[in-house]
């Protein structure tokens, strides 16, 4: 039997597995509940709404990806490599599930804008200041040439957007990790390399 948290987690679960085949409008209560195998009565303990679900949903999975993304990289010995190591962390997310992908890139699963954009701003608010917190210290410990780290952290977030989930079908030919492996060139070029 079920209990508590696990509840929760497992009405999650069932609500992600339903968002992915079914969109936001193809998902109910009911089919949630089904899914999970439990009542509506009970469902409704633990969410009052499809919409509390669904953000409870979005949420775990945001918290997921900030967890894995920062996963070791204090373990790290500089710069360029926490870098690296956080490139290799959100392709791993990414690769092992892509929920979040569908969410993310183009709002796939039919989110109401306002919070399509609120989720947007939370990864690349995240992401740019991690990244922003790494190129300050690359250029305080001289493996960057001095820049403005909000800039170049703002630009290495959309390279990785572009290699993660803003991916078009024009890079379709491309592995995750062949974008990011070039991402890392051109980030670390473009700062270390600047026109006087």
């Amino acid at each position: 039997m079920i209990q508590g948290d696990n509840r929760r987690d497992h009405i999650l679960d069932s609500a992600k597995a339903l968002l992915l085949s079914e969109g936001i409008k193809g998902t109910t209560m009911s089919s949630i509940a089904r899914y999970a195998r439990m009542g509506k009565p009970l469902l409704y303990q633990h969410f009052d709404s499809k919409d509390a679900i669904i953000t409870g949903v979005i949420e775990r999975e945001i918290a997921l990806l900030k967890s894995t993304i920062t996963r070791n990289l204090e373990h790290e010995p500089n710069a360029i490599s926490r870098i690296t190591k956080l490139w290799a962390n959100a392709i791993d997310f990414y690769e092992k599930d892509d929920f979040l992908l569908h969410l993310l890139r183009g709002n796939d699963l039919g989110l109401a804008p306002y919070l399509y954009e609120k989720y947007i701003l939370e990864v690349e608010t995240f992401v740019v200041g991690l990244l922003e917190d790494m190129v300050k210290s690359a250029v305080e410990a001289d493996i960057f040439k001095e820049c403005d780290s909000r800039i170049a952290a703002y630009m290495g977030y959309k390279i990785y957007q572009a290699g993660t989930y803003g991916r078009t079908e024009t890079l379709r030919d491309f592995t995750p990790s062949q974008i990011m492996e070039k991402t890392m060139l051109i980030m670390g070029w473009g700062i270390m390399n600047q026109l006087p």
